[in-house]
């Protein structure tokens, strides 16, 4: 089993560079950030990880911007893989996005993981001024994009919602053929994705019952595009807090779904649980945004869960 783990919400940069390094010191595979660019005033009903789809966050909750901190956190790592997770991938021009993604992947020396997703607050498409209800498909061309620009010599593409030809794309990513791509989600078609673009499936928030009953699709999905399903990673994203180490739960008490909060014991078995259904990969983020907590997560996590759940 890998661990990666969610950088913490907070606007200092030192503080972003030195829970990326005591990540990378104690051995886990990856860090990563999540993507906002505005957050509406008024509240939504649209989040898809509530009983009432009321997002936890408040909105006056400051979110740096998602490339930005990989490329500042890649500067001050050397090894450790940076992602996203996930990037709303309609938000940016398809372009654009793709040479960001080769730029960091070169200078991390190969370390990125391009996480995406299609989206889901509503709001914040239209004060981009993306149209909401074509965010699936347009997810789907500008992935394709990426994979033509990342690996092709003389990149074209003429699709639906965008048309290039006659150009140069330099550099490549160093990761060959291309920048892995985790899609995320817990829709079938996020499943679809998957098959057909992703090199991991990355869902949110889930338990690991939900990814049971999925992976059959999934397998079938991957299989129908010619694809082999023991090719894709199994990674699961949820909320932790660890009961016995003496942290404040940030939110109350309470677990968006799919999260877990348990003892050391609790948190090392459900790990097993996760291994057992054919989950590679556990993504955690934290209920505090305290720098002092979050590594102290980290380092009961390497100390005690990490060697006991292997």
């Amino acid at each position: 089993m890998q661990f990666g783990f969610g950088l913490p919400n907070t606007m200092d940069g030192d503080e972003l560079c030195q829970f990326a390094q005591k990540a990378e010191e104690l051995g886990f595979e990856s860090v990563w950030i999540g993507d906002h660019i505005v957050l509406p005033t008024a509240p939504t009903n649209q989040y898809p990880y509530t009983a009432d789809g009321s997002f936890t966050r408040p909105h006056e909750a400051p979110f740096l911007e998602t490339l930005t901190v990989l490329a500042y956190v890649a500067a001050c790592t050397g090894s450790i893989r940076i992602g996203s997770t996930v990037v709303i991938v309609p938000y940016r021009n398809p372009i654009l996005q793709a040479k960001i993604f080769a730029s960091l992947d070169v200078l991390s020396k190969g370390r990125a993981v391009c996480g995406v997703g299609v989206g889901w607050l509503e709001k914040e498409f239209e004060t981009l001024d993306v149209p909401y209800s074509e965010r699936g498909p347009m997810t789907n061309e500008w992935l394709e994009i990426f994979m033509n620009l990342w690996t092709e010599d003389e990149p074209e593409y003429h699709g639906n919602y965008y048309s290039y030809d006659g150009i140069q794309f330099n550099p490549k990513p160093v990761q060959q053929p291309r920048i892995p791509i985790w899609v995320g989600g817990h829709t079938r078609r996020a499943l679809r994705r998957t098959a057909r673009y992703g090199d991991a499936w990355h869902p949110s928030r889930q338990t690991p019952e939900f990814v049971t009953r999925n992976l059959p699709y999934l397998c079938q999905q991957v299989e129908a595009e010619g694809r082999n399903p023991d090719d894709i990673t199994i990674s699961l994203k949820r909320s932790l807090h660890i009961s016995d180490i003496g942290i404040a739960d940030g939110s109350g008490g309470t677990q968006p779904g799919g999260g877990i909060a348990d003892t050391t014991q609790g948190v090392i078995e459900d790990i097993k649980k996760c291994a057992d259904v054919g989950i590679h990969q556990l993504t955690y983020d934290f209920r505090t945004s305290d720098i002092e907590e979050c590594i102290r997560i980290l380092e009961h996590f390497a100390a005690e869960i990490a060697p006991a759940a292997s």
